[in-house]
């Protein structure tokens, strides 16, 4: 009976995590052997695809070089940002690292079209870096502009791995340190770098897979620059996607799959190495402590990063129209403007409704799944090490590598663009990251109790529900917290599964299924586009994540460490 309860809890995520993975990755190597007839077909060609991506797509040199660009720079730049980042973060407090970690928590979608709005040559500050003579091209057509954007993104992660690092070193090793008349750069280099390189290639790795897989910043800044100047192999398999190149957009998954996969192995080796680098310590390397203002600088410039794509967002948001498209562009608006939010969350309400009800179904799926998985695993060794490497190679995985195989699937279930099609494709990445979250939090967990609750004559799954679920609201709360986010932000599910927006004259039918994410990108086309309704539909994207932000906060920092 004990090992059929524990079955029973666990097995219900493993199952779907299974049969929803497993199956795409190998209906895409076998998609990837044929090509699509005019009629509708699909015909063998062997490895067609494979020569044609090489030899003969003409693309195929760009899209190349600007997925190296964006897997290269974007982890070289995070790092180098986080590195000095974290060191103040450990000097100063902790309660920074909060206000830091914003980017991480708002929809990838609204990033990428803040920083737009931002860059942009005319409307924007691009405006005054052309004049000024500090760029010489223009910034959103640039691939330099989606590696920022990466940056941005991943550089409050970099940081949080590092700094959970910092504080992870004994004061054992601090104390010998002092003794040693060890302080400032040089115990950095002689004591600090050594034990925190496994954190360093961790946050290297993830930041890179951001970069390799990136996708919406590309959304955005093609509707602005053109196609093909910008793509990646991720987006160039999307576009292969849409037009119907269903074995070509196989075969650059394929690629990408096996990069990818080499990408997590590399993860999950970093999460298990100890000592990595130990660097040679020059003679003139200063022994004193850095002082605390340089700190503090460190810190004020990289909130400033941080914030200024909000602060002119907002001002965007508010300004009246003449004034938004003024040249020069004015910083701050003569008066406030809400009509632009007004037409935001009135054209944008069936977007809204579906991606509220998407997240807070595919949140609650995900908690309780994953927790009931994690437990078993953690306390019960469920699975053991092979399901755990499992679980962190799906966390190492993008959506995209997904989408031809469950669109066919979903077609056949006829529940394509409607709100099913979402819900039973969300949890591919949620369920993953929310079994990790759980897993690391049960680690510390007094298994006692439930002992004592079996003692009591209670079932196995009766006092995990009644007891174990009660005491793991901290844990339950940040693996929601990262559920909401994905299914808050996500973009690339809905863009392959939905067509229409939500049909308000048949609520109940939930047909039509297209996101807020897709309506923002929607108003950054160039055919519809309006700064002050596009900036203020991303201001109101980021309200729900930062309320269930506030909401979660001691939770998350407890988890993080960060008091």
């Amino acid at each position: 009976m004990k090992d059929k309860q524990i079955l029973f809890l666990a097995l219900p995520a493993v199952v779907y995590l299974l049969a929803f993975t497993l199956y795409p990755i190998a209906s895409n190597l076998a998609l990837s052997f044929y090509e699509r007839t005019y009629e509708g077909h699909l015909r063998w060609v062997g490895l067609g695809n494979y020569v044609w991506l090489f030899e003969k797509d003409p693309y195929g040199p760009l899209i190349v070089g600007n997925t190296i660009v964006y897997t290269l720079a974007t982890p070289s730049i995070a790092i180098a940002m986080a590195i000095p980042t974290a060191l103040a973060l450990r000097r100063l407090g902790g309660k920074w690292l909060l206000p830091i970690m914003i980017p991480a928590f708002i929809p990838p979608v609204t990033a990428a079209m803040a920083w737009y709005l931002l860059l942009n040559p005319l409307y924007g500050l691009g405006y005054y870096l052309l004049s000024w003579g500090l760029i010489k091209a223009n910034p959103i057509s640039s691939i330099w502009a989606i590696v920022l954007v990466d940056v941005w993104r991943a550089f409050p992660t970099a940081v949080l791995i590092i700094y959970s690092g910092l504080r992870a070193i004994p004061k054992s090793v601090e104390e010998a340190a002092l003794a040693d008349g060890l302080a400032g750069p040089r115990k950095f280099l002689a004591v600090d770098l050594p034990l925190i390189s496994p954190q360093i290639l961790t946050a290297f790795v993830l930041t890179a897979l951001t970069g390799f897989f990136t996708f919406d910043p590309i959304y955005i800044g093609t509707a602005q620059v053109g196609p093909r100047l910008l793509d990646n192999l991720a987006y160039y398999s999307y576009e292969a996607f849409a037009s119907g190149e269903f074995g070509y957009s196989a075969t650059l998954i394929v690629i990408m799959t096996l990069i990818g996969t080499a990408l997590s192995l590399a993860y999950m080796k970093a999460l298990s190495a100890r000592t990595f680098v130990k660097l040679p310590l020059p003679s003139w390397m200063p022994r004193r402590e850095v002082p605390k203002a340089i700190h503090a600088l460190v810190l004020s410039a990289a909130l400033i990063f941080v914030a200024v794509p909000f602060v002119w967002l907002f001002l965007i948001s508010v300004k009246p129209p003449d004034e938004i498209i003024q040249v020069p562009p004015s910083v701050l608006p003569s008066r406030l403007a809400l009509d632009n939010y007004i037409q935001a969350l009135t054209n944008g309400l069936p977007f809204l409704l579906i991606s509220l009800y998407v997240s807070i179904i595919n949140t609650v799926l995900t908690i309780i799944l994953a927790a009931a998985t994690a437990y078993q695993m953690r306390i019960h060794g469920f699975g053991g090490d092979k399901l755990m490497a499992y679980i962190l190679y799906l966390m190492s995985t993008p959506t995209l590598i997904y989408i031809v195989p469950l669109y066919l699937l979903l077609s056949k279930l006829k529940v394509l663009d409607t709100l099913w099609a979402l819900v039973l494709t969300y949890p591919i990445m949620t369920i993953p990251y929310g079994i990790w979250i759980l897993y690391n939090y049960y680690s510390g967990f007094n298994r006692q109790v439930e002992e004592a609750a079996l003692a009591d004559g209670m079932s196995r799954i009766k006092a995990f529900v009644k007891v174990v679920l009660p005491l793991s609201r901290n844990g339950m709360a940040v693996a929601g917290l990262y559920a909401f986010l994905f299914s808050w932000g996500a973009l690339i599910f809905p863009l392959a599964f939905t067509q229409t927006p939500y049909n308000l004259g048949k609520p109940l039918s939930f047909s039509g299924a297209q996101t807020f994410s897709i309506y923002i990108g929607m108003l950054m086309s160039p055919v519809t586009l309006s700064y002050g309704q596009v900036a203020a539909a991303g201001i109101v994207s980021i309200i729900p994540p930062l309320i269930y932000l506030m909401a979660v906060r001691r939770s998350l920092e407890k988890i993080w460490g960060a008091g």
